[in-house]
């Protein structure tokens, strides 16, 4: 617009979403929504208009057409209550976190970054401002959720369509977004605690900013820590399932052990009596976390400038620090002694020379858990320039550059220095497993065996993106995107399990071009009955990968508005996603298994009852190639103009998931014919040697026994997944005599979800097998005056899985999961200390639900929030 500054016509962020106009702004919901095909404005602080980009689209003013759009204000991220980002997304229905405390993955050592609609993880794309953010994990190559102080986000946006046309590897599944404040004048505070049985929490976050007539600056800063929550702690576990037809599930390898003897086959003997046929149980999750003792810094910068009428330069920065302490129970063992050992006690009556003993180390380590520590801190960064060209064409040219280390420590046991001891012959140098009376020095060398890795990833990237109008059509002007990019990503490990060191050094690098179109061919110029607007967009990508090669990903989406108040969309498109550089380059390791070990856990079914010592390799796999999947959507949106307070928009996807990355399930590694390659029963010396030769050993005992197993589990690109189902999103929002009232209701229903293992292995229901079918977020509220009141209503049901039985296995549908927060705002009078401050008063599970009963999996039936009734208090106030 001529006579305003550049700041004021435009966000100078290229290829980023910053604002998407909400029908339900005030409405403490997520809206999900499908914005119209046409270039949108919205005020900024200054009364001036500014260019809105949507995510989903590298086309300035030009939302996913096709695709539905699921976001979050600002206002709604402090009515909901959330302190970290993840705590926010856990609001979200489609994703797979849902009404849960979320938490890292892979034990605490994988990433905050849960999927949408029962995929994994990895199938989503996690973004900054558009841009593409380091993974901290240990055990991941994928990318957090960012760590962005509260107060510096201005939003939060998800396509859950596939989008590899736009933005390349990992968009399967979705988009998730995350939008940062940019023009803001003044200071915030916010501060809140909160408590529930045996845990708490406490947080606080500031931020300042300033923006003046040619730009802008913001900073921001946000400290959180909470406590944490054992198995222990919560009643509501259940671990013995025989009154509900299933098994015992308690550990018999336990501080206080169990015997086993040749002469007597599986009949048990518990220490300290020894008495035939008893056993020694025990919980092995008790001490163990729900939910792990975790600190949080975090800091955001941001800058943007004009130079001159038409160059912007700007700048954004995000710095996090985060300490996970992780409770774990002590590591079991089960091990052979003879009467040599000092401490061998042989049970009485049997005459017995040696004996299996099945133990927990808690006597070792001098206590029932021990502490794992993760330590993340990473660094985000984008800088850019963009050149205003004429005829309203606009260059965006722009790098990210992203880092992050990971300090991880685990305790373990040294297998040489347990098996020599167990071996010992003297009080001085043996094991004993029934009690505490090992020598001092001998507890060390066993449990002196330590996993301390530090993992270093960065992602450079180099980008210039053309973007503009090309012609007019009758409906509008035809626009188009153009660009390339160039990124580098390296993982760096260095550290040792044990004593064997495990370095890594991985390297890739990206090539990538990409286009997209968007046409609106029918408008305000040509419409006609049951024709007001037409629009079509097309986007490809091509990308070249260094270490496996090439991919072309297409897609098509369609917006048919018949009348003013109505969209019917749809899109196509192929996705994909790269192997990850650890998934194809990881150190591989080599575990052992005796044999009592492996009828449990590598179970041959072509030995019958006498299984085997078993040796099997875990870890990357340079022969990985990319993630691929087929995905459509068809939905409609409807704001009638009769009732312009309502809102409805519905969404059917289906995708179709193939050469999902894992490992062949034990389940099948012997029965399935896809992976009798990786079999090898009775192997030659040569074979051991061969494949023992690319392993790094983890626990295997010196000498090494007789093996009659050897498995070959390193990744592979095994099986597919088959999902499709409905998106729902409906709105209410009236301005009323007393206020406002306002009420919505998300959420999402999965139809099919199709599992095949291998191509030859039958397909499995993935419904009947835990994976929730119905998620939905309810919301009802409304402000009179000065106070605000919400209520949320959380939903989850369909939860049916097997569980294991004296006989077999059976199969148990859990009842429904739903849970009701609370939120209570407070304005205070807009005078002296008061002013511009707001209290808040929080209770997320009002009514302290316990969790769905399951006759297994500690008897919980579904994904849950372990933290239950949580109260909070917060202060907020603006200067």
């Amino acid at each position: 617009m001529p006579g305003t500054s550049k700041a004021a016509r435009r966000v100078a962020l290229s290829g980023t979403s910053l604002v998407t106009v909400m029908l339900f702004a005030s409405g403490p919901s997520w809206a999900q929504t499908s914005a119209a095909p046409t270039q949108t404005t919205a005020a900024t602080s200054g009364g001036e208009l500014e260019e809105i980009i949507v995510t989903g689209s590298r086309i300035r003013g030009v939302p996913p057409v096709g695709s539905n759009l699921i976001s979050v204000s600002n206002e709604d991220i402090k009515t909901v209550g959330a302190t970290t980002t993840a705590d926010l997304l856990a609001t979200v229905p489609q994703l797979n976190s849902f009404n849960t405390a979320p938490r890292a993955s892979s034990a605490g050592f994988g990433t905050f970054a849960p999927g949408l609609r029962g995929l994994p993880s990895s199938a989503t794309l996690t973004l900054m401002n558009g841009h593409r953010l380091a993974s901290a994990a240990a055990n991941d190559t994928g990318p957090d959720y960012p760590n962005i102080p509260s107060l510096a986000l201005e939003r939060v946006e998800v396509v859950p369509d596939g989008a590899s046309s736009v933005y390349g590897s990992d968009a399967i599944a979705g988009v998730v977004n995350f939008i940062t404040r940019q023009h803001f004048s003044g200071a915030e505070a916010d501060v809140r605690y909160g408590m529930s049985d045996g845990y708490h929490s406490v947080s606080a976050s500031g931020v300042i900013g300033r923006t003046w007539a040619t730009g802008s600056f913001l900073a921001a800063y946000e400290f959180m820590r909470n406590t944490n929550i054992t198995g222990s702690e919560r009643d509501y576990r259940v671990q013995d399932f025989r009154p509900s037809g299933g098994v015992d599930t308690r550990s018999y390898n336990c501080p206080s052990a169990n015997v086993v003897i040749p002469q007597t086959g599986a009949l048990t003997y518990a220490a300290p009596g020894f008495r035939p046929g008893t056993i020694n149980y025990c919980d092995g999750n008790a001490a163990v976390d729900l939910l792990p003792r975790s600190r949080l810094h975090s800091g955001f910068l941001t800058g943007r400038q004009e130079l001159g009428e038409r160059v912007t330069v700007w700048a954004d920065l995000l710095y996090s620090d985060r300490m996970d302490i992780i409770q774990a129970a002590p590591p079991v063992e089960t091990l052979t002694i003879t009467r040599t050992n000092p401490y061998f006690v042989a049970p009485p009556g049997t005459g017995a020379t040696s004996e299996t003993v099945l133990f927990r180390t808690d006597n070792l380590f001098g206590a029932d858990h021990l502490n794992n520590t993760d330590n993340t801190r990473v660094g985000n960064s984008s800088v850019g320039v963009d050149v205003q060209l004429p005829a309203d064409l606009n260059l965006s040219v722009y790098g990210t550059f992203d880092w992050a280390t990971n300090d991880a420590f685990i305790p373990g046991v040294n297998p040489v220095a347990l098996a020599v001891a167990a071996a010992g012959t003297t009080t001085a140098t043996a094991l004993d497993p029934f009690g505490q009376r090992t020598a001092p020095s001998v507890a060390a060398a066993i449990t002196t065996y330590p996993t301390t890795v530090t993992v270093t990833q960065h992602t450079n990237l180099g980008a210039l993106k053309l973007d503009g109008p090309l012609f007019d059509l009758p409906g509008g002007p035809l626009k188009f995107a153009a660009g390339a990019e160039f990124r580098n990503e390296t993982f760096t490990q260095r550290g040792y399990v044990g004593a064997a060191p495990v370095p890594e050094d991985l390297d890739r690098d990206i090539y990538s071009a990409f286009g997209e179109i968007f046409a609106p061919i029918v408008g305000a110029g040509n419409e006609a009955p049951l024709l007001h607007r037409l629009s079509l967009s097309v986007s490809g990508r091509y990308d070249h990968y260094s270490d496996f090669g090439s991919t072309s990903n297409p897609k098509v989406g369609l917006n048919w508005d018949p009348v003013e108040d109505l969209t019917i969309r749809g899109s196509y498109g192929k996705s994909f996603r790269a192997p990850g550089m650890r998934q194809v380059g990881a150190t591989v390791g080599a575990y052992y298994l005796d044999a009592a070990s492996a009828a449990v856990l590598a179970r041959d079914p072509s030995r019958g009852a006498a299984q085997v010592n078993t040796v099997y390799l875990a870890g990357g796999n340079r022969d990985l190639q990319p993630e691929t999947a087929r995905t459509y959507s068809v939905g409609v949106d409807w704001q009638p103009h009769f009732l312009p307070d309502f809102r409805a928009s519905a969404t059917f996807y289906d995708i179709k998931f193939d050469g999902a990355i894992g490992t062949p399930p034990a389940s099948l590694v012997f029965t399935d014919p896809t992976f009798a390659s990786v079999v090898y029963r009775n192997p030659t010396p040569a074979q051991l040697a061969k494949l023992l030769g690319v392993a790094t050993p983890v626990n295997l005992p010196n000498p090494l026994p007789q093996i009659g197993n050897l498995l070959d589990e390193r990744l592979g690109n095994f099986g597919s997944r088959a999902t499709n189902g409905l998106d729902f999103d409906f709105g209410y929002h009236r301005d009323v005599g007393f206020g406002t009232v306002f009420a919505g209701l998300a959420g999402n229903y999965i139809l099919k979800f199709d599992t095949q293992l291998s191509p030859t292995a039958p397909v499995s229901d993935s419904l009947r097998l835990g994976l929730p079918q119905w998620t939905f977020r309810a919301s009802l509220g409304a402000t009179v005056g000065a106070v605000s009141v919400v209520t949320f209503v959380n939903y989850q049901d369909g939860v049916t899985n097997s569980f294991a039985t004296p006989t077999g296995t059976g199969v148990y549908s859990a009842d429904p999961y739903t849970t009701v927060d609370l939120r209570v705002t407070w304005t205070l009078p807009d005078s002296g200390m008061t002013s511009k401050t707001e209290l808040a008063l929080q209770i997320n599970d009002l009514l302290d639900k316990r969790p769905p009963y399951f006759p297994a999996t500690d008897g919980i039936g579904s994904n849950y929030n372990p933290i239950g009734r949580f109260v909070a208090l917060n202060i907020r106030k603006s200067f």
